[in-house]
């Protein structure tokens, strides 16, 4: 297949025309301009297609790629919100217990930044995983190798906090009582000068974490902080991997969310590797690519979401979109239609998703 070069949204109505989908010029015109035609179309046509060779859509309207759409955006924005409060509550229970082993007074209030509070993955005499740590080949190579090019470390990160977010002023976290400790990060103000009285808590820098660079910081924790950040989800020390491995997925996901790809047609990425513990305990399906155990769809990562929120409100739009095909298109063809949709996610079986969105009992 050659590079597509760009076409006029008449000529894209006239194309579908030619594939015989039935709908309005107006309404076309429409959609066209509220929506993207790669998505929209090319990213539902195999869902809705009744010929390949060539593309045809006989006895399939416009109202039918709509509804999937739609059905997909309201799955996506409800997923991001999940995904919110999982980032939220890790970053929250991080920063609780970090803060209350290393900078429970005002001198120590820096010390989150201070390395040597922390375990480098790849130095054995700090992390007692080193040797085995898991995936330093995929997902984990740049945790593993680069642990002093982390965020946290850089010599002005104190700097960098406050100058890029207007909401973290250098003169309300001034205070002539504090000293930093040697080897914490202290603020450069425009003048390039070092004011050494300017600290802010870990709680507040948290904040301006990424989803993944909250996840990296987790896996630097040293073992009596991971213990008890882990005690807030419920696990105990010994399920270290499988917990960090199940974030590599929920990030996977939220990525895909924040960048409005398709959510029925997610995909982990093959250099994301699945722990053998997790693919036990939530029966997951991945893909075997080469040496890799990896490439995981929706359904199986909602599992790992399920895990640590509700997910029994999406039932809803599950129901309302099988419902609507089946309305449409009558039921033999919507209910084959309800197949591939689920099936293109991960499983076929509604009465599995139904179950799985009830919440169905995980336990590591």
């Amino acid at each position: 297949m050659g590079i597509k070069t760009f076409e006029t949204r008449q000529n894209l109505i006239n194309k579908l025309k030619s594939r015989e989908l039935q709908f309005d010029d107006n309404k076309m015109e429409e959609v066209l301009i509220k929506y993207n035609y790669f998505n929209l179309f090319n990213g539902l046509e195999s869902l809705l297609l009744t010929s390949r060779a060539p593309k045809k859509y006989k006895g399939i309207k416009l109202n039918d790629f709509l509804n999937i759409y739609n059905f997909d955006k309201e799955l996506n924005s409800i997923i991001v919100n999940k995904l919110n409060y999982v980032e939220q509550r890790l970053k929250n229970s991080i920063a609780y217990h970090f803060a209350s082993q290393y900078c429970s007074s005002l001198n120590d209030t820096m010390q989150y930044t201070n390395k040597r509070n922390y375990m480098d993955p790849a130095n054995s005499r700090t992390c007692p995983y080193s040797t085995r740590y898991p995936f330093v080949s995929e997902q984990n190579y740049a945790i593993y190798h680069h642990f002093n090019d982390f965020i946290l470390f850089k010599p002005y990160f104190l700097s960098n906090l406050i100058n890029k977010n207007d909401y973290i002023e250098s003169g309300f976290y001034t205070d002539l009582s504090y000293t930093p400790p040697q080897g914490v990060a202290v603020y450069r103000n425009s003048d390039n000068v070092d004011n050494f009285n300017v600290a802010v808590p870990f709680w507040v820098a948290i904040e301006t974490l990424t989803f993944g660079e909250s996840i990296r910081l987790l896996h630097y924790l040293k073992d009596s902080t991971m213990t008890e950040v882990m005690k807030d989800f419920g696990l105990p020390l010994n399920k270290r991997a499988a917990f960090l491995n199940m974030f590599d997925f929920l990030l996977c996901l939220r990525n895909s969310c924040a960048h409005n790809f398709l959510a029925n047609r997610f995909r982990t990425p093959t250099m994301y590797c699945v722990n053998n513990l997790l693919c036990t305990v939530f029966r997951l399906t991945p893909k075997n690519t080469g040496n890799r155990i990896s490439v995981l769809k929706l359904y199986d990562v909602l599992k790992i979401l399920s895990f640590f929120v509700d997910l029994s409100d999406l039932k809803i739009i599950f129901r309302k979109i099988c419902l609507k095909n089946i309305f449409s298109l009558g039921i033999l063809k919507g209910k084959h239609l309800n197949y591939l949709i689920l099936n293109r996610m991960g499983c076929p079986k509604y009465t599995s998703w139904m179950k799985m969105l009830s919440g169905e009992i995980y336990i590591l």
